[in-house]
């Protein structure tokens, strides 16, 4: 996905939904500060999807989305991108603090994008292949600081199986990094 896509998308969701406020949740966060992850070979050229947390939120204006340009839309097949509206109770799979990190996107007063820390400690606790793709990247690229990461993974409070699934996920990673 390119950030003009993610921009048509907030502009999509501005006019369908009018929310007082729109929050980026996933990959496509990352898009707003740094925008070659979707360039053509960037590790975001074929996200096909943003995450938006809406508020107010409700399943009326939900499925009014999703309808205009969700998976599967019309949109969609037009555009090659679309739009998730994830629930409010997405905020408690997230690092505590999470609101209170997140990054005003540039020419929009109303529109955040989370905290590239946040993203990773969630991509750590996912841990597809994917996943761990992106924050590969995020390393490499140095939009997260390895010890910076590991100090945010260890204030992040998690339950027993994401701490298990999140601290394996990060050592192996890490390992990918450590200085020789």
């Amino acid at each position: 996905m390119r950030l003009q896509s993610l921009n048509h998308l907030i502009e999509v969701v501005r006019a369908v939904a009018r929310p007082q406020r729109v929050q980026i949740l996933g990959s496509a966060s990352l898009l707003p500060s740094h925008p070659e992850l979707g360039i053509p070979g960037g590790v975001l050229e074929r996200t096909t999807d943003a995450d938006f947390l809406l508020e107010p939120s409700s399943e009326a204006i939900a499925e009014s989305l999703q309808f205009a340009a969700g998976r599967d839309s019309a949109f969609m097949s037009q555009n090659g991108y679309y739009v998730d509206i994830l629930r409010p109770v997405i905020g408690e799979t997230l690092p505590a603090g999470w609101e209170s990190r997140l990054h005003r996107v540039e020419g929009y007063d109303n529109v955040f994008s989370l905290d590239p820390y946040d993203l990773a400690v969630v991509k750590l606790m996912v841990g597809r292949e994917k996943d761990l793709d992106l924050l590969r990247a995020m390393l490499r690229l140095k939009i997260v600081e390895p010890d910076r990461l590991r100090r945010h993974y260890q204030q992040t409070p998690l339950g027993e199986r994401e701490a298990v699934t999140a601290g394996r996920n990060l050592a192996l990673v890490l390992r990918e990094f450590a200085q020789p």
